[in-house]
């Protein structure tokens, strides 16, 4: 009954627009002051939710990211990515799939590749006379790839909430993030033909060279990183530490597109964008562990192992749970108020924990790109002056195929879990 009335008195502060970090913090002093609990121990799971060695992998891969993209490593991927693919029908929504794609190697954040790449390939697709607000709906849905294809922030964080492996999750998300980006340059080929958009200039091997020998250092930090991770070199919060020092290098000494002071408002930057996360982070992680007081994880596990429900129907409802919540609240609240009451029974049915937390992070994926809260769906609507709904209505195309790959792996884990096992993660 208390932890009812919580839950109401969240959702209230949601709809009068209260920060979410707050209102999950104010939500939880409000249970335990009801349940008579000493309020020092909310406290004490603040403290204790950012002492976690697996979240500090979060600052620092969004330290390499801004570092990287102060060098203009965006524009210089997206030049090798119009020589990969340009040439095709559709070729500049095909480059902004694939620079997304290999963006997403470097920052882990969809919010950080639709502002980084947005910007450069929006423009440019006007230019070329694709509508504005298919350019960007196809910016904002490919840059949901960023949170699939490893490093990935919602994995650090679901990691962190259940003590899954992060490596082994982040060589999971590789097949999901490859199909998710040959799923969306499917539609975008179905849509070039339908709209009889002209191919780009033709094919040559000598702009692929330059642009490949230009773009190579941004190329080699996801192969550096996962690399690292197969070879047992490093973990992925050391990898994350080794990727910074990568990034400070080719800024600073070999691309010289960084000075102190840039260096140090990078810091800030970085400071900030982590600060904003890690408040939301400490206060849902007291709000979990109020359920667990109340022992809501266990109830839900012993409910779905006394009726004796199959694992795919928790994996639909979690989806479900998850879809519902992108309509009205970001990525990290969503996996870090609903995987600690699911993920026990998740595991008590058998599911594999790689399978399911990329299942969560896929359907975050979707949820991303949901208004009214959509995170990159506003990155975009701003850089293109559009409304937010305009946006949507041209994303639905992109919105089913992300949702049909989701399903996809939720009834075909091997798609997650093949990698990891060959490699010896699992």
């Amino acid at each position: 009954m208390i932890l009812a009335a919580v839950c109401l008195a969240i959702a209230i502060f949601f709809v009068i627009g209260v920060p979410i970090a707050f209102a999950i913090g104010i939500g939880a002093w409000f249970y335990m002051l009801l349940a008579d609990i000493p309020t020092v121990v909310l406290a004490q799971q603040v403290a204790t939710a950012s002492e976690s060695w697996v979240l500090l992998a979060m600052p620092l891969f969004v330290l390499a990211g801004l570092l990287l993209n102060d060098t203009g490593i965006a524009q210089r991927l997206v030049d090798f990515a119009a020589a990969l693919v340009g040439h095709l029908r559709g070729g500049l929504g095909m480059v902004n799939v694939l620079a997304n794609m290999l963006f997403g190697g470097i920052s882990g954040s969809a919010v950080a590749d639709s502002a980084a790449l947005g910007s450069i390939l929006i423009p440019g697709m006007k230019r070329h006379g694709y509508p504005v607000p298919f350019a960007a709906a196809l910016t904002s849905s490919a840059a949901s790839i960023g949170i699939i294809i490893p490093p990935s922030l919602p994995m650090i964080l679901f990691g962190a909430i259940t003590g899954t492996s992060v490596g082994a999750l982040f060589i999971g998300g590789i097949i999901p993030g490859i199909l998710v980006g040959l799923t969306l340059m499917a539609v975008v080929a179905w849509l070039a033909r339908r709209n009889d958009w002209k191919a780009g200039e033709p094919f040559s091997w000598c702009k692929l060279y330059l642009a490949t020998k230009r773009a190579a250092l941004g190329l080699g930090m996801p192969i550096l990183l996962i690399g690292g991770i197969l070879g047992g070199i490093f973990t992925p919060t050391e990898a994350a530490g080794v990727t910074v020092v990568y990034a400070l290098v080719v800024a600073t000494f070999v691309y010289r597109s960084l000075d102190l002071k840039a260096v140090y408002r990078t810091l800030v930057n970085a400071g900030v964008l982590t600060a904003v996360v890690m408040i939301i982070i400490a206060t849902s992680f007291t709000f979990g562990w109020v359920m667990t007081h109340q022992q809501l994880p266990q109830h839900v596990a012993q409910w779905f192992l006394e009726l004796a429900l199959p694992a795919e129907l928790l994996l639909l409802v979690v989806a479900a749970i998850l879809l519902a919540l992108g309509f009205i609240m970001h990525g990290d609240p969503m996996l870090l108020i609903v995987v600690p009451v699911v993920f026990p029974a998740a595991v008590a049915l058998g599911i594999d924990p790689v399978h399911f937390g990329l299942l969560c992070v896929m359907t975050v994926a979707v949820g991303q790109q949901t208004p009214p809260v959509g995170s990159t769906l506003f990155v975009v609507s701003a850089l293109t002056k559009l409304d937010i709904f305009t946006v949507s209505r041209a994303n639905i195309p992109f919105i089913l195929a992300l949702t049909a790959i989701t399903f996809l792996v939720l009834f075909f884990p091997q798609l997650t879990l093949w990698l990891p096992k060959l490699v010896g993660l699992r």
